[in-house]
């Protein structure tokens, strides 16, 4: 009388496990995919820092800070190229400026794939402001 109970646990945990299997595998790859959109958005804010300390300085030129955010964002993995904002605009944001404030954003597409979820294409944006010198 045991053995048939025993018996008919084995096939209730298979059950189990086969019901619960799809919801495990789709909280593992979230929390997989959450940390690689959460990189590339730390990512992004840290390379808008760097362009915005770079155009605080009133010699800088546009090209110089586009250059520097593209350097800083040569770890980041990004699915596409990156759009780079500079406020205010011209070829140097912080001529002529000193006290005001200058401001970088730097945007780009990043694609969310989640099995058994689907897969949805995210704009993330990082922002830096700096004090023009």
């Amino acid at each position: 009388m045991l053995r048939t109970r025993h018996d008919s646990e084995r096939g209730a945990a298979a059950i189990e496990f086969a019901l619960v299997l799809p919801l495990l595998v789709l909280l593992v790859f979230g929390i997989v995919q959450f940390s690689i959109v959460y990189n590339r958005s730390q990512g992004l804010h840290a390379a808008a820092r760097e362009g915005a300390r770079l155009a605080s300085l009133p010699q800088t030129t546009q090209s110089d800070i586009n250059s520097r955010v593209m350097s800083a964002l040569d770890g980041v993995s990004l699915d596409g190229t990156p759009t780079i904002t500079v406020t205010p605009s011209g070829t140097q944001p912080c001529k002529d400026r000193t006290g005001q404030t200058v401001t970088v954003s730097v945007s780009a597409a990043t694609d969310v794939d989640i099995p058994l979820w689907g897969s949805i294409t995210q704009t993330l944006t990082g922002k830096g402001e700096f004090r023009c010198e």
